[in-house]
């Protein structure tokens, strides 16, 4: 494994999606500034999810067939410059413009980003997956954070902030990461004829979407629900609610450097299969404890069953792909995950109709879907061409 240029392309990952957890923590400021309304702050999420999610395979199909390294930094400053831009614009459309180019900037680095990663995991692409999308956890939690601070100090022109590491961090991978691209020429021909011979899996890859499309709402809506949870149904502060996601979020990103390792020793289907398995079991005891020591004890197996199985996901889809890795990586870390985030108003009708619990309790059949799908994968087709 090529460990500097996987640093290099989580340090990347964070940089890009550090935007996409800014842009929350900036709709509050932008409303206060210009009197939006809760329908028009949807829209500018809803814009910067779909450009950041749903076309990411297209510019998935771009990196397989026009792979160019320069798509990963390009991407990263797109991202970045976007997001600034949202401090200095004074009309909604045009924060929605430049929303819209953060977006395309994000869309653009994934799929050319996992392409690389992939690459240069070598043998251990679980783990090296992992360490990758620990780069945008990361880039998620620091975000809101950044947020805070600058526009607290500077008023919403401290959003500038959001450029200036763009292209600082663009301007390094371009500089490392081209130049190592140059290095391994001879390793990257070789790469790509083993591409060329690989042969794609589609309907594995249609049971695997089912997969992290059911990952994916559970995901989300835990996120959502959880701080709610703390607070409405056991009564606790909004700052107990804050801690037990945070506790959700952090023992899920140590799960996901785990999670790569296993997938790496024991192969990718065992975890993902392992982990599915477990899935409805603890999602069932959350919705049923009225006990807060117990759901306390509950975060970190939910966070763990959620997060471990993410790389191995990644890197199973790229193996069922191998002809479109970037098409692959697209669905994995974009389209499929936007698709399970528009279950989430549907749940919240139910939570507002009949509690949180109850909507908690739904999740349990999300969960016994994605266990389905996850026993329907075939180990043969799983372990094709393992490296």
């Amino acid at each position: 494994m090529d460990k500097k240029k996987i640093l290099l392309l989580s340090l990347g990952h964070l940089s890009c999606d550090l935007n996409g957890g800014a842009l929350p923590a900036v709709l509050p400021f932008l409303r206060d500034a210009y009197g939006l309304s809760y329908q028009a702050s949807g829209g500018l999420m809803f814009a910067y999810s779909c450009l950041s999610s749903i076309i990411q395979p297209i510019f998935g199909l771009l990196a397989d067939r026009f792979s160019r390294p320069w798509f990963v930094p390009l991407g990263i400053l797109l991202a970045g410059c976007g997001m600034a831009l949202t401090g200095f614009m004074n009309t909604y459309w045009a924060i929605f413009a430049a929303i819209v180019i953060s977006g395309i900037g994000s869309s653009l680095f994934h799929p050319e980003g996992a392409r690389h990663a992939n690459k240069a995991a070598g043998k251990s692409k679980g783990t090296g997956l992992s360490i990758f999308s620990i780069g945008g956890n990361s880039g998620f939690v620091l975000g809101p954070l950044l947020v805070t601070a600058c526009v607290g100090l500077w008023g919403l022109s401290g959003m500038a902030v959001f450029a200036v590491l763009g292209l600082c961090t663009a301007s390094l991978l371009l500089w490392q990461i081209c130049r190592m691209d140059r290095q391994d020429s001879h390793t990257q021909a070789g790469n790509k004829k083993y591409e060329e011979a690989g042969v794609n899996n589609w309907p594995e890859f249609a049971k695997l979407t089912g997969v992290i499309v059911s990952r994916s709402t559970l995901f989300i809506s835990f996120n959502a629900f959880i701080p709610l949870y703390w607070v409405n149904v056991f009564g606790q502060s909004k700052a107990a609610g804050a801690l037990a996601i945070a506790i959700f979020c952090a023992s899920g990103v140590i799960c996901n450097i785990g999670g790569g390792l296993l997938s790496d020793r024991y192969g990718y289907l065992r975890v993902i299969r392992f982990s599915f398995s477990l899935l409805p079991l603890v999602v069932l005891a959350f919705s049923q404890t009225l006990n807060i020591w117990l759901a306390y004890v509950l975060l970190p197996l939910l966070g763990c069953a959620l997060y471990a199985p993410f790389s191995p996901i990644v890197v199973l889809g790229q193996k069922l792909l191998a002809k479109n890795i970037g098409f692959a990586s697209g669905v994995t870390l974009g389209l499929a995950t936007s698709v399970g985030g528009l279950a989430t108003p549907l749940l919240g009708w139910v939570a507002d109709g009949y509690g949180l619990p109850r909507a908690v309790l739904c999740l349990t059949a999300v969960a016994l879907l994605g266990m389905f799908f996850a026993w329907r994968l075939s180990p043969e087709a799983a372990a094709e061409k393992r490296a």
